[in-house]
């Protein structure tokens, strides 16, 4: 199945049609990123379905930016058009892991509009889920610069599973929605029960269905090895002990299948009889480790965002917080509810932090 870059915008925009404000979708930017098209190849799409009366430029302002930017919209023979090309290809076939379906059944399945299997398809007919583009508060990745840089020299690399450890607040699964945004295929990301050895296996095998497996538990490692895709186990600490066998299990799979990743957000806490690994697999290369630590006094005035911050202080916040994240958020934020259900902070000193957010020179 081959459509032209103009066709593609057209089902981008189709959704499109009746939307009263602009939206970033509609820029040249959303539209890139929505078809699949490189954003060089854009601006040649629109034009040809402007110059055939399918499409018109608008001027409009998106939240959040003050200067008006450029967006499309069709007409009404553009909408006429995209319907009459997504009715014809929601009966077509295509390749999704082991199997052919087709689009319109297979768009139902993953709750995606057929739009969406279209700018997911390779050149071979074969669909692969994209990344969906988060957008992560720039806050949440103040002074985790190194450790981003060590998560994506690791994805080029041959260690095949990567462990991030730190307490609670200290930012690993920001960190990890941040680095997967820029990996090219959704991740299979899974939250990790304590005493859930049934929870995790049917948890991975849905994530890997979404990804074009099978979708179940008795499959996974022949999913894993097939699709080769980036496992992300988040809230690793004190497991049961078939848990802690299941994953190291599923590290094996992933260490005999070469372009396979497993990425382990894992408690500072975990307890050593809970390691799904031993200090054999980092000599050998099949586990690298990092720790997130709070962060500096720098970092703690930059999240707290009062560059006016008395020396005293954002000395005091600094020393009850030791820099988490997520205490400083909650601080900022003023949520004193939140900041006393997370922490062990007092009244008195959950007060103190609240009235030293403002506090000035």
């Amino acid at each position: 199945m081959l459509l032209t870059a103009a066709e593609r915008v057209l089902l981008h925009l189709l959704p499109l049609w009746n939307a009263k404000d602009a939206v970033r979708e509609a820029t040249q930017e959303g539209i890139s990123e929505g078809t699949g098209l490189r954003r060089s190849h854009v601006p040649r799409a629109v034009k040809r379905l402007v110059a055939d009366g399918s499409a018109e430029v608008r001027e409009g302002r998106l939240r959040g930016r003050g200067r008006k930017v450029r967006v499309y919209a069709l007409t009404e023979a553009g909408i006429r058009r995209a319907r009459e090309l997504l009715a014809g290809l929601e009966s077509e076939e295509v390749q999704f892991g082991d199997r052919r379906v087709v689009i319109g059944v297979l768009a139902g399945e993953l709750r995606v509009g057929p739009g969406e299997i279209v700018a997911g398809l390779d050149d071979a007919g074969v669909y692969r889920p994209r990344q969906v583009a988060l957008t992560i508060p720039e806050s949440d990745l103040i002074e985790r610069e190194s450790e981003f840089e060590a998560l994506a020299e690791w994805l080029k690399g041959p260690v095949p599973a990567f462990v991030v450890y730190g307490s609670r607040g200290m930012g690993k699964t920001a960190l990890a929605h941040a680095f997967c945004a820029g990996v090219r295929r959704p991740p299979a990301w899974i939250d990790v029960v304590a005493d859930g050895l049934e929870a995790l296996r049917r948890d991975l095998s849905s994530s890997l269905r979404i990804l074009g497996g099978s979708g179940t538990p008795e499959t996974i490692e022949r999913d894993v090895a097939a699709l080769k895709p980036l496992v992300v186990l988040d809230g690793y600490g004190e497991v049961s002990e078939g848990v802690v066998d299941a994953v190291s299990a599923l590290l094996a799979t992933v260490a005999a299948s070469p372009g396979t990743k497993l990425l382990v957000l894992a408690q500072e806490t975990t307890p050593s009889y809970c390691r799904f690994y031993g200090a054999a697999e980092i000599r050998k290369g099949a586990v690298r480790e990092i720790r997130l630590k709070g962060l500096s006094p720098e970092g703690t005035q930059r999240l707290l965002g009062n560059p006016g911050i008395g020396a005293e202080a954002l000395r005091q916040v600094y020393l009850l917080t030791k820099g988490c994240p997520l205490y400083l958020t909650l601080i900022r934020d003023g949520d004193a509810a939140r900041l006393r259900e997370v922490s062990r902070f007092t009244p008195a000193e959950i007060r103190l932090l609240l009235f030293s957010r403002t506090a000035t020179r």
